[in-house]
């Protein structure tokens, strides 16, 4: 299947982050608030669909031609505490240029198209074999020896073996340093069209967001049958969430004679049931575009921070950082207004308009950080908080 997936990584850098090392200071890393959505579609069968989304043509499909960066992100000097981070979109108060490291997995399939173009690609076969899960353990075992207090450490640490995309210089600006391809997709120019977002540069291109999709084996988490009760009046369904992960913020939308059903589970734990009448789920009109568009809209903003970022230093002040220690959990999967609002105008139709039944679920954000795992780089001056919301839409279903 193609698995549309819209990394945007919400990048705030403040005024207030240092411009010059100053000795003997000691300073908070400045956060860098990394959003990432996505929606993975599903057939009737419950197998891989095709995403409903034109992608512009700029976008790569094969690594050719991408030249090795003169200095990766990760291979920064460490931060000794004494003042010597399937679209990226980067909030920055100040002029400062943010170095940003990527790497991207799919331990369920294939990297097929992504943008900007990467430093390196892996195959799955590379990526996803036992050989480079082995070298990563080495590497997370390497990473943990590391001692920011030695300054300039000897050997270069190497990017992760089980990461098919690995972009391993990009830059944040306030302004693109290169003129942006020509786009006539319009969710390209809606995500452009972010407040206050900053530029992501690579060697000749710049675009408002990183992006990557992937090919991949999975297969929809749930599955339907009748609960004991069913009638042809009563009908008894019972939901089984068959994966090894919680379900969140499920969704069923059933279209009949005229009328429409929609039921919301908050959340189904794995190997567990929920098990619903679908005629007492009966929505109005009148009601359906806040039971259905609304609510998720609700589930997926941060009520904190709906607008921009928070600021400051997302409530720890993190030190002693060196930059070839990368983020690789997420922390929420909260995001801003606008990033949910350009989500739901892309795929709301596909998620609640359909004829028929259609189920809509967000995936656990740990789901998440093991079948696509992520792992982000910035420099000392900043540290990663990464939020995700992957959603899935489950179109054609028919119901027990």
């Amino acid at each position: 299947m193609r698995f549309f997936f819209v990394g945007v990584f919400a990048m705030l850098a403040l005024a207030g982050s240092p411009s010059a090392p100053v000795e003997a200071a000691s300073w908070c890393a400045q956060t860098v608030w990394a959003h990432e959505w996505g929606v993975q579609a599903f057939d009737a069968s419950g197998a891989p669909a095709q995403a409903p989304v034109v992608l512009p043509p700029y976008f790569h499909r094969s690594a050719r031609g991408s030249r090795p960066s003169t200095s990766a992100t990760r291979h920064l000097p460490p931060d000794s505490g004494i003042r010597l981070l399937p679209v990226l979109h980067f909030y920055a108060s100040g002029n400062r240029r943010v170095p940003i490291g990527l790497e991207v997995g799919f331990t369920q399939g294939r990297a097929s198209v992504w943008y900007p173009q990467v430093d390196a690609r892996r195959s799955p076969r590379q990526a996803n074999s036992r050989a480079a899960t082995r070298a990563r353990e080495t590497l997370v075992a390497e990473r943990a020896q590391l001692n920011p207090m030695r300054g300039v450490r000897g050997p270069r640490v190497p990017s992760d073996p089980t990461r098919q995309l690995v972009w391993d210089e990009l830059t944040l600006t306030p302004a693109a340093l290169n003129t942006p391809p020509p786009n006539r997709v319009p969710w390209v120019d809606a995500l452009r069209a972010f407040p206050a977002a900053s530029w992501v540069n690579r060697q000749g291109e710049s675009e408002r967001f990183v992006f990557y999709e992937a090919d991949t084996r999975e297969r929809v988490a749930l599955s339907l049958r009748r609960g004991p009760s069913w009638r042809a009046d009563h009908r008894h369904i019972v939901i089984r969430n068959t994966g090894s992960a919680a379900v969140h913020d499920v969704f069923v939308t059933h279209r009949e004679r005229g009328e429409t059903f929609v039921l919301y589970a908050p959340s189904i734990p794995a190997a567990r049931d929920a098990g619903f009448v679908l005629e007492e789920h009966r929505v109005a009109r009148s009601d359906f575009a806040a039971a259905t568009r609304g609510r998720l809209r609700t589930q997926l903003i941060d009520p904190a921070a709906a607008t921009v970022p928070p600021s400051g230093f997302g409530g720890n002040c993190s030190m002693m950082r060196d930059p070839a220690i990368p983020m690789e959990t997420t922390a929420s999967h909260r995001l801003l207004a606008h990033e949910v609002d350009v989500l739901l105008d892309i795929w709301g139709a596909t998620f609640f308009d359909a004829p028929g039944t259609t189920i809509t679920y967000r995936e656990d954000t740990a789901y998440l950080d093991q079948v696509m795992p992520l792992s982000i780089y910035t420099d000392m001056y900043h540290h990663i908080v990464l939020r995700r919301a992957g959603l899935a839409v489950w179109t054609g279903v028919a119901l027990p």
